[in-house]
């Protein structure tokens, strides 16, 4: 009656197998050739099977042998596979990272991130997805995101939110606008300006008309978009002046006046990852690079 094998026999009938004696098989797998012997001689008993016979002294496989090597050789090439695969995963996650940003972030925060990571990273395919704070909750929700990052609001609830910088806002001005010498901008000096603002709903646009209000400025817009970056684009051709977050800011630095408001606006980074999956070994060592650059990052 045929018996159970265990992994010794088959290792030493693979060692022998690819060695051609039992000498040097004992030497592959640091042992003797007495036992390399007798687990071959075990697992013949056990499968019922001849798997050698000898021939001028020497081990010469049979048809069996050589059909059961085969199927040996399948297996542990798979295994070899696996322990391939968990050791790039050990080094670097599933060497795939996805990553969602507002459209601002992803122009004046992620990059010098994102080519450290890659020096750090070079093998690892990154996916970018520049999306409103909504559609990156929706796309946190179906796990289709390892990490996102906003200056909008998340759901506390839904995401637990950290919030891993806060900046301040600036004001950008045309390159020969009247105010370029002013060491900071109030918003009583904006009375009479052309604004150009990001759409109502904005949180940022709430709080400047809150402050315009403040100050006794009417809080009507010349231009109205949804991008900061548009903004910046549009002071840059000299059609107003504009309040939006820092770290797009400093991507039009060359093409722009960029000037502290006084009082300051804040306005914080925040980062959130599916809630019922555990980050990727890749995605902490992104938030690790991430955060340094933080500390250095405009505002």
């Amino acid at each position: 009656m045929a018996r159970e094998l265990n992994f010794q026999q088959i290792e030493a009938f693979k060692a022998v197998m690819q060695q051609g004696t039992t000498t040097r098989a004992a030497l592959m797998l640091n042992t003797t050739q007495p036992s390399v012997s007798r687990r071959i001689a075990e697992l013949q008993r056990a499968t019922e099977i001849k798997l050698f016979d000898l021939q001028h002294g020497r081990l010469r496989p049979t048809s069996e042998g050589k059909l059961l090597y085969k199927t040996i050789k399948q297996h542990f090439e798979g295994l070899e596979k696996i322990e391939s695969v968990v050791a790039i995963m050990r080094r670097s996650g599933t060497r795939v990272l996805r990553i969602g940003c507002t459209p601002t972030l992803g122009v004046g925060l992620l990059p010098v991130a994102i080519n450290q990571f890659l020096k750090q990273f070079p093998n690892t395919y990154i996916n970018l997805q520049t999306l409103g704070t909504s559609q990156l909750a929706d796309f946190l929700h179906q796990d289709l995101l390892d990490l996102a990052l906003t200056t909008g609001t998340l759901n506390e609830n839904d995401f637990q939110p950290t919030v891993i910088s806060t900046g301040a806002a600036v004001c950008v001005l045309p390159l020969t606008h009247a105010l370029k010498d002013a060491p900071q901008i109030d918003f009583g000096m904006l009375r009479g300006e052309h604004i150009i603002s990001l759409s109502e709903s904005d949180e940022l646009t709430v709080q400047v008309k809150a402050q315009l209000l403040s100050h006794d400025v009417p809080d009507e817009f010349a231009v109205e978009t949804t991008s900061s970056i548009t903004v910046c684009a549009l002071v840059s051709a000299g059609v107003g002046i504009g309040i939006v977050n820092p770290y797009v800011a400093s991507t039009y630095a060359s093409q722009l006046l960029i000037k502290r408001l006084c009082p300051s606006i804040e306005i914080p980074v925040q980062m959130a990852m599916p809630t019922h999956t555990a980050p990727s070994l890749l995605t902490r060592h992104f938030i690790e690079i991430l955060t340094a650059n933080m500390a250095t990052a405009p505002g």
